[in-house]
């Protein structure tokens, strides 16, 4: 398997797109091409992901030269394009957002006595896909990556078509080709079937087209631009791109290589470091989520996750009374808080917090750091819309644990200590456990502890010191993982509902 180099490109064609990805990519650095090409480069805030940006322009021969050449040199593990489009149907409204299952080149063909369609064709990536589609399934994805007050708009997977002439009439003889030939296409544009091809090209890298919707290609362009319709398109697009991205099971979980068997490998101390770490005699004391914030009422199940240090000296009031505005901020900037939602922040003798319960949409999330050293966030389980109820996915776990340890390590500098981690689901007896795939399609669901009391805890008995913890996430958040669904095995005979 192909290893993971941690790096995306996003490519778009006009000014404007580019400024709406830009702006979601906090302190991006130039990087230049030896043959000119200008590129961007950070990080997308909660995620291991550098992304590189590059404005190619129009059409789509430009973008299939720019494509290949950051592959070429940059190595990516997925390349998008991102940007606004003409609608084809008018079930889609202007704002909204098509992820293309399909780029067809229309333009390819024969002339006799009729015009004959010869048309190339490339499908989306699958991983691709299947991340914008878990990215949407979350009714809250857009509320930290778009403006206050702006609503999600709706995103469609449908085909789209790129040529090499922007339409913008209602009746003509191109209109008559796309009508006949290209009916179920959702958006039409004029870089995507060159990106497509340059990416399937270059060993096959998965690539993804998303494009808002800012015009109807029917003769009122001018009109729709006017409205503002071009930058509320590019920006909706550029969202879900972000979301898409944050989607993506992070690098090193994907592709990394199975540990060696050979005593010699280089990486062994840290694999082995990591599966197993230093036993302790006992736990570490913690300071469980329900010690700090007893729950609300109405809480639903939750997922929490803790790093406590083996030996860390007491942080003074000072400093705790600057971490409580801290955890707000560093949340906001790292997604964990969306950029909308009012978070509460509190100071107590021995710890500083910052969350948000909100029982209505059935979201709880929160960080605390102790005087002690202990840095703690958790968040609700997702919940499926046909089930209502909080669904533990296995892989899914995974990857969250994954990602909130490494939050977790970034959260606060202190002083060189090892850390134990701890994870624990509180409340635990409304729940089930299946793919959250599985978990969208599905009518029932088993109940995954039938009312066994108390929350499922895996207590801090192993210790890391924290580069290796950070050098080997994936592992530790694998083990943390299986013994917390050891818990959740399904004795015969509990409820169905």
């Amino acid at each position: 398997m192909r290893s993971s180099s941690g790096k995306i490109v996003v490519f778009t064609a006009l000014p404007l797109e580019y400024r709406a990805v830009r702006a979601r990519v906090p302190n991006p650095q130039r990087i230049d091409h030896e043959a000119g090409t200008i590129f961007e480069c950070g990080r997308i805030p909660g995620t291991s992901w550098e992304v590189y940006l590059a404005q190619v322009g129009q059409g789509n021969q430009g973008a299939a030269i720019l494509t290949e050449r950051a592959i070429r040199m940059i190595g990516p593990d997925a390349v998008f394009f991102t940007g606004i489009a003409g609608g084809m149907k008018h079930d889609i409204a202007l704002g909204d957002v098509v992820v293309a299952t399909r780029v067809f080149a229309y333009h390819g063909g024969k002339q006799e006595g009729t015009f004959k369609t010869r048309p190339e064709t490339w499908p989306a990536s699958h991983r691709l896909e299947q991340a914008a589609r878990f990215a949407v399934l979350d009714p809250h994805w857009a509320q930290a990556l778009l403006p206050a007050g702006r609503e999600a708009p709706e995103v469609h997977f449908k085909p789209i078509a790129a040529g090499e002439v922007v339409v913008n009439a209602r009746a003509s003889a191109l209109q008559e080709l796309l009508d006949e030939h290209y009916n179920g296409v959702a958006a039409i544009e004029t870089e995507g079937a060159g990106f497509a091809g340059a990416a399937s090209m270059a060993d096959q890298v998965p690539a993804l087209v998303i494009r808002g919707i800012s015009d109807r290609a029917d003769g009122s362009k001018q009109h729709t631009d006017i409205g503002g319709f071009q930058l509320i398109a590019a920006d909706n697009a550029a969202a879900l791109t972000i979301a898409v991205i944050k989607a993506l099971v992070s690098p090193g979980a994907v592709d990394a290589e199975p540990p060696s068997p050979h005593p010699d490998t280089v990486d062994t101390p840290i694999i082995a470091s990591a599966l197993i770490g230093q036993q302790l005699k006992e736990p570490l004391p913690v300071s469980w989520r329900k010690k700090l914030l007893p729950l609300g009422y109405s809480e639903s199940a939750t997922m929490e996750v803790h790093l406590i240090p083996e030996d860390s000296p007491r942080l003074p009031m000072r400093q705790m009374n600057q971490l409580k505005d801290d955890l707000v901020s560093r949340g906001r900037s790292e997604a964990f808080f969306t950029a909308t939602e009012e978070v509460s922040s509190i100071l107590e003798a021995d710890f500083a917090a910052a969350y948000v319960r909100d029982p209505r949409h059935g979201r709880s999330v929160g960080l605390v750091i102790t005087q002690s050293g202990q840095r703690t966030c958790w968040e609700s389980l997702p919940r499926s819309t046909s089930l209502h109820m909080p669904v533990l996915d296995p892989e899914h776990t995974q990857e969250r644990v994954a990602d909130l340890l490494r939050f977790l390590l970034r959260l606060h500098d202190a002083p060189r200590t090892r850390f134990a981690p701890a994870l624990a689901i509180d409340p635990a007896e409304i729940l089930t456990v299946m793919s959250l795939d599985a978990a969208r399609m599905s009518t029932s669901a088993v109940l995954a502890r039938s009312g066994r009391g108390g929350p499922v805890q895996i207590m801090p008995d192993e210790v890391w010191d924290a580069a290796t913890i950070g050098a080997a996430v994936p592992t530790i958040a694998e083990e943390l993982t299986l013994r917390l669904m050891h818990h959740f095995r399904s004795p015969p005979g509990l409820r169905q509902f």
